[in-house]
């Protein structure tokens, strides 16, 4: 009886770890493409506002446009910097 006991012990044991492992590996997964997305979008911020130093081309590197940057990644930039050609 004890090395059945041991057996479904262990059993349950690797099944729970699977199952946690399962449950918690689409929540990272979205935190880890967001952390690249939002990575991302603050570099070409970044780029963006080094290259347009040469042609006076400059982005404001406050709340708003870091915000623009991190959530919208580069397609959010891309928005910011048209809407400082267009309205800037």
């Amino acid at each position: 009886m004890t090395m059945l006991y041991t057996v479904g012990l262990a059993a349950f044991a690797v099944l729970s770890v699977y199952l946690l492992i399962k449950l918690l590996a689409a929540p990272i997964k979205g935190l880890v493409k967001f952390l690249l997305h939002a990575g991302s979008g603050l570099l070409f911020l970044v780029i963006l506002d080094f290259v347009g130093g040469f042609f006076d081309f400059y982005i404001p590197l406050a709340w708003p446009s870091l915000l623009a940057a991190c959530i919208g990644g580069p397609p959010g930039v891309a928005l910011l910097a048209l809407y400082h050609l267009l309205w800037g």
